[in-house]
């Protein structure tokens, strides 16, 4: 990876070092610049989590991703900065979907002068910074999460309230990018899959965070009115202007007219059911 190149991409200046504060600067930028999206999946494309395919998708064409390709890419750079990174199987929500939610997120777990620190860029609404693996709060803010060590090697980390889910569950052995592999692809193919369903957009900022799914944009957080605003996107040109304004993604190479069907086409399933 283009470290200087990186760095653009994320609107920040070397030099950064693999220390707390490096990686503290990193994951600030990019969980703030680099959106959640799951276009390409919407629009049939391959999803591949090479490194050299993730450098050109989300730091050449400034695209973003789903959680594999972020984190796997954050794990990438992290890496080129001389960071001890590993990556981690999590399941998300798995008190509501049960054993089988294992590995339907990978978080990283990043170790500096000998304190482990869970990294994550690919939550939609999740943490701006690397919280310390022990158990406690972390506040950001006027926001706050926390970890809860279950056992063993199993951690819990409980979102913020009005967040995008409750809780994630962590082990921390080290696992690597080929563990994941086929999750991946069934969550970017399969017809069950929540990702081929529903079109996904997301950011996070200080206090606020914003989640595109299908034709509702929905903002939440201490920073927003009421703590919750949503509206539904009018047409393709309202949805053109989201991805743009809001989630800073380039439009040339997403075909708009059939995500914005793909959006409609949901958005009806939702209100039928």
């Amino acid at each position: 990876m283009d470290i200087d190149a990186a760095l653009e991409r994320l609107g920040i200046s070397g030099p950064i070092g693999p220390d707390l504060a490096g990686l503290r600067k990193l994951h600030h930028a990019w969980a703030t610049a680099v959106p959640y999206e799951n276009l390409d999946i919407q629009l049939g494309r391959p999803i591949s989590l090479e490194p050299e395919a993730l450098v050109d998708k989300i730091i050449t064409r400034r695209r973003g991703g789903f959680c594999y390709e972020l984190n796997q890419a954050f794990a990438v750079m992290l890496r080129a900065v001389c960071f001890e990174v590993s990556i981690i199987e999590a399941a998300v929500d798995r008190e509501l979907r049960g054993e089988s939610a294992w590995r339907n997120h990978m978080p990283l777990l990043v170790t500096i002068d000998g304190a482990t620190w869970l990294s994550d860029v690919g939550l939609m609404d999740g943490f701006l910074a690397p919280i310390r693996l022990r158990p406690g709060e972390h506040v950001e803010s006027r926001l706050t999460y926390s970890l809860e060590h279950v056992g063993d090697d199993l951690w819990r980390l409980h979102h913020r309230p009005g967040a995008a889910f409750t809780t994630c569950d962590l082990r921390s052995t080290p696992l690597t990018i080929e563990d994941f592999t086929e999750e991946c692809a069934w969550r970017a193919t399969a017809p069950e899959s929540m990702f081929v369903q529903t079109l996904l957009v997301a950011r996070t900022d200080v206090d606020e965070a914003a989640i595109l799914r299908s034709r509702t944009l929905t903002r939440t957080g201490p920073a927003v009115s009421g703590g919750k605003q949503q509206r539904v996107l009018d047409d393709a040109d309202d949805l053109a202007a989201v991805l743009t304004k809001e989630f800073a993604l380039p439009l040339a190479e997403l075909d708009l007219d059939a995500l914005w069907e793909r959006a409609v086409q949901q958005h009806e399933s939702w209100l039928a059911s």
